[in-house]
């Protein structure tokens, strides 16, 4: 999300800003958005310290062009969809760089029809992000001039980021008959009378040794060395 805060005539970032914007800056936004009230709806407070506003599907470009050209919002800076299970909504972030403002429009969209007008007439950049978002939402964006993926192969089925997404057909395996019940494994049961396996400690030289006392599968015999005692090498 675009919530980067700058401060000064100059634009430059500021170490002690906030996240968001500071409060001058959305009293100023919210102001100006005051005598839009009957076009684009009443401007809500957002949880991040931003300002945000809905507009309806139909109006969505033509709110837009208002900000654009009205407001000074020169630059669209995200597009993004969120999966509410029972509708698809759009998020877009637009930044005004000359009064160091920054709003977020949410469209709704009908349920069952994924669908709205592009924005690739208003601002260039929205050709990219519509792309992103349905390639990963499905969403369609009327008039986009070459809406295709963007990041999946074009053959690639379905769109990872609903919920109702699944990678892989849902398949049901067979109970495997080594499988211990859940109560068993917690307490430990089902590791009671297996044999443990130890690791074996290499002596010097060629010659593999085991350390006394050190219980081992079966019995291991190693030969021993000409004129090298038994006890030695043994850590």
């Amino acid at each position: 999300m675009d919530m980067i805060s700058r401060t000064g005539s100059g634009g430059a970032l500021s170490s002690k800003a906030p996240l968001a914007f500071q409060a001058d800056h959305i009293a100023e936004l919210t102001r100006a958005l005051h005598g839009l009230d009957g076009l684009v709806g009443h401007p809500v407070l957002m949880g991040g310290g931003g300002v945000g506003i809905e507009v309806e599907r139909p109006k969505l470009v033509e709110v837009c062009r208002v900000l654009r050209d009205e407001l000074g919002f020169e630059m669209l800076s995200s597009v993004s969809g969120v999966d509410m299970r029972d509708h698809l909504e759009v998020v877009y972030h637009m930044r005004s760089l000359a009064h160091n403002w920054l709003l977020q429009v949410k469209v709704k969209l009908e349920p069952g029809k994924p669908q709205v007008d592009s924005l690739v007439g208003i601002w260039i950049t929205a050709n990219w992000l519509e792309r992103e978002t349905y390639d990963l939402f499905g969403i369609t964006f009327v008039g986009h001039p070459d809406l295709r993926r963007i990041l999946l192969d074009d053959e690639f089925e379905g769109y990872p980021l609903l919920k109702s997404f699944h990678p892989t057909p849902t398949t049901v395996h067979d109970r495997a008959t080594t499988q211990a019940a859940p109560e068993e494994a917690l307490s430990g049961e089902a590791q009671r009378g297996v044999e443990r396996v130890v690791s074996k400690r290499l002596g010097q030289g060629t010659l593999e040794r085991l350390h006394p006392g050190t219980p081992t599968f079966g019995h291991a015999h190693y030969p021993e060395q000409p004129g090298v005692p038994e006890s030695e090498g043994v850590d």
